[in-house]
């Protein structure tokens, strides 16, 4: 006979995550990113927030895990972008972590359950243009299981609702 701890079961799935990986997406000229970009990533945390300029661009949050003697391994939960400033939409995010305004879910479930291990990437853009259509790369090609609007399942139903 089996013992289940069915609270510990319901902890467990809570940390379930599907991830898009289609091969096809990443080698397609078309969702190719035709800018050069400098990368930088902090850890998500307060205390980085003065690390972040004050400039617009693009940012996605990955999950990063520390596991000691083990190789680097990382999952890109979220993309998006901002016209305002990097800093400004850094400070939003801490803002949703700690449950001021009104958080959307997968994004606060992200922000609190992985705080240990979440750090955001970010790209300053000088162009709005170019900002839009670096943030619809990167999404309709990794197709972020954090975001909730995928441009290219508009038009591709195929992809409509893959995470639910």
């Amino acid at each position: 006979m089996f013992d289940i701890d069915f609270t510990k079961r319901a902890d467990y799935k809570l940390h379930v995550r599907k991830f898009f990986l289609y091969p096809d997406y990443w080698k397609d000229a078309n969702k190719s990113i035709n800018i050069k970009l400098e990368w930088n990533a902090y850890e998500f945390s307060s205390r980085n927030r003065e690390n972040i300029p004050e400039e617009k661009g693009i940012y996605g949050f990955v999950l990063k895990p520390q596991y000691q003697n083990f190789f680097d391994t990382a999952y890109l939960f979220y993309f998006g972008k901002t016209n305002r400033t990097l800093k400004i939409r850094f400070q939003e995010y801490l803002d949703d972590q700690a449950g001021k305004g009104k958080p959307r879910p997968k994004v606060y479930e992200m922000l609190n359950l992985y705080r240990e291990s979440l750090y955001f990437y970010f790209a300053s853009i000088d162009s709005d243009k170019s900002i839009s259509e670096c943030e619809e790369k990167v999404i309709n090609t990794f197709v972020p299981p954090i975001n909730t609007d995928i441009p290219e399942a508009r038009i591709n139903p195929e992809l409509r609702n893959i995470y639910e």
